[in-house]
Order: C-alpha cells, then sequence, then structure tokens
C-alpha cells in the first residue's frame, strides 16, 4: 500500500491542477466557449491525464461546481458556530466576498451553476442546499431574537440568498466587482433595517458597516 501513495499523491495534484485550471478558463470564458485543450493548457497537465479524471468537459464543470460549493460552504458553518446567528451570517457573506474577489473557481462555480440550461444535469440542487444552509442560520436568529417573527425562516432565506447574488453579479458586470464590498453593505442595511428586531438593529447594522469597511482585494 506504502508504494502506491507517490502515485496517489500525484493523481491528487493532477486532478486539483485541472479544477484550478478549469476554473479560471471557465471564469473566463464560461462553459460553451471553453475547450478541453485550453483547460489542459491552464493546467498545466496532458490530455490524457485530464481525460483519466474527467471524461468529458461536462463533468469537468460538474467537479468544479462541487468544489466551489465546498469553498463557499466553509463561510456558513462558520456562521453556525457564531455567538450571535445574525452576525455570522453577515461575516459569511463577507467571506464569500473575499473568494469571489480572489478564487476563479469560485467565481467560475457560480457562473456554471446559474448558466441555466448549458450543462444536462441539473444543477439547483447545490442552491437548494445553500437555502436551507441559510434558512437554519435564520432559525437561529429568531431563536435569539435577532429577526421578527413576522418572517420565516424559508421566506427570509429565499429573499436573501437570490438578493447576494443579484448584488454580486450586477457588480460584476457594472464595475467588475471593484464595488462589491459597499454595494454589499447597502444589501446588508436595506435587509436589516426591514426584518432585524429593534433592540438589535442597531448593534446589527454597525457590525455590517464594519464588516464591509475599506477596499476589496485586486480580484485574482
Amino acid at each position: 500500500m506504502a508504494a502506491r501513495r507517490p502515485q496517489q499523491t500525484r493523481g491528487h495534484h493532477t486532478r486539483t491542477a485541472v479544477l484550478e485550471g478549469a476554473g479560471r478558463v471557465f471564469d473566463r470564458s464560461g462553459f460553451s466557449q471553453a475547450s478541453l485543450s485550453e483547460i489542459a493548457r491552464e493546467a498545466g497537465v496532458t490530455a490524457g491525464s485530464m481525460y483519466f479524471f474527467f471524461p468529458s468537459k461536462q463533468d469537468i464543470a460538474l467537479a468544479v461546481i462541487a468544489e466551489q460549493n465546498a469553498r463557499t460552504a466553509v463561510a456558513l458553518q462558520a456562521a453556525a458556530t457564531a455567538s450571535s446567528p445574525m452576525r455570522g451570517l453577515v461575516d459569511a457573506s463577507r467571506a464569500i466576498a473575499d473568494q469571489l474577489l480572489a478564487d476563479p473557481l469560485v467565481r467560475a462555480g457560480i457562473r456554471l451553476s446559474l448558466e441555466e440550461g448549458t450543462l444536462s444535469v441539473p444543477t439547483n440542487g447545490y442552491y437548494r442546499d445553500w437555502i436551507a444552509g441559510v434558512a437554519g442560520q435564520f432559525r437561529l436568529a429568531h431563536a435569539a431574537g435577532e429577526v421578527s417573527p413576522a418572517f420565516g425562516d424559508d421566506e427570509l432565506a429565499l429573499t436573501l440568498v437570490p438578493y447576494f447574488t443579484g448584488v454580486h453579479l450586477v457588480s460584476n458586470v457594472l464595475t467588475g466587482r471593484a464595488d462589491l464590498y459597499p454595494v454589499l453593505e447597502t444589501m446588508w442595511r436595506v435587509f436589516l433595517s426591514g426584518v432585524a428586531t429593534p433592540e438589535h438593529a442597531a448593534g446589527l447594522l454597525e457590525h455590517a458597516r464594519r464588516g464591509f469597511a475599506g477596499r476589496p482585494v485586486a480580484i485574482g
């Protein structure tokens, strides 16, 4: 078994290189315009080694989406352990914004999952998982008295997830996400002003202001 470890390690590195290279290509070009030869070249691997792990471009795209989901899910997992559920959710959105600015694979995964009809396999399961996770965070926020009982957990999640998604996509179209932090701060000011309970509103709004202070990092 020990003799196989170097080969297994090389295989892991190759697979990772393909995903990272594909992320950069899909981020630039989208699914339809990307080619397998371009992905192999970007990844610095041979076509044969790429095909060993991913028989088709769709297989690569689905793996990129899955990896993106795993990377961004870390932020929501951290939010679940925060002492303030809503502050944790604000922090999670900032962490994902940081990833959008710095990680081409994260940008590519989100782009691919939104290219409706491009892939033959549905990708909406990832968004359903995200909405369910955010709804769970709102459940904690309701228990902590941070958000109004006038809104249900699912209602809030089905509002916030599309809101966040739309804000960062429009920011990309208009400024290449150069204004991502300010527009996300505005999003939170609007959202919290509508749903936070009076005793928590001021503190949550200040947390959002501080959380998105500063300039975005250069897009990687």
